[in-house]
């Protein structure tokens, strides 16, 4: 089965907690729709092939993604409403195959971002205050990566982290708090790169 078709977005779009009026709730169905429309395009296309036109479509959704930055196979963006007014991208950046945005929140990428595949970026949140239901009311806490970083292939950046500029996450790893800039994260290591100066 489709991972896609599982992901759980037909429940999210259903419960659009951003618009208030038929109007704005009638322009999300369209963003929906085109990028809905965009990933079934791209999808069929293997990765590495027109990675600049897909940037391009990406942008014709409303993305912000900066000049020189490129995906090099489609994304996958899911959340409430207008998902890709969330997501801003900075310049020089190179996303690889299979990345996952839940865009609840923001999520700010700055420029000089290397990403690797199926790198995932959560931004909700669930109240756990109450012990006969943990997964409670759902939040959001906005993402934001630093000039300069590199994020190894699957890892995990979760909602309300902040990585710091020049910082390396490495692969399959679980960020869960913030990030000090020019960090080298390592499994359960964190290492300073500025003294390997």
């Amino acid at each position: 089965m489709d991972a896609r078709k599982t992901s759980g977005y037909s429940l999210d779009s259903a419960v659009n907690t951003h618009s208030s009026d038929g109007e704005a709730s009638s322009l999300d169905e369209a963003a929906d729709w085109r990028i809905r429309f965009t990933e079934r395009v791209f999808t069929q296309i293997p990765s590495f092939v027109a990675a600049r036109a897909l940037t391009l479509a990406l942008r014709a959704n409303g993305v912000k993604i900066g000049p020189a930055t490129v995906f090099w196979g489609m994304p996958h963006l899911v959340g409430p409403g207008d998902v890709c007014s969330r997501l801003s991208i900075g310049e020089y950046c190179g996303f690889n195959a299979r990345c996952y945005f839940e865009l609840d929140g923001e999520i700010r990428i700055r420029d000089h971002v290397a990403v690797g595949q199926d790198v995932m970026f959560l931004t909700r949140t669930y109240d756990t205050s109450d012990p006969a239901r943990r997964g409670g009311k759902a939040g959001s806490a906005p993402i934001e990566v630093g000039n300069g970083t590199w994020l190894g292939a699957r890892c995990v950046i979760m909602p309300g982290v902040t990585i710091g500029p020049g910082s390396v996450i490495g692969a399959s790893v679980v960020v869960s708090k913030d990030v000090p800039a020019n960090m080298m994260v390592m499994g359960t290591r964190t290492l300073s790169l500025a003294k390997w100066r």
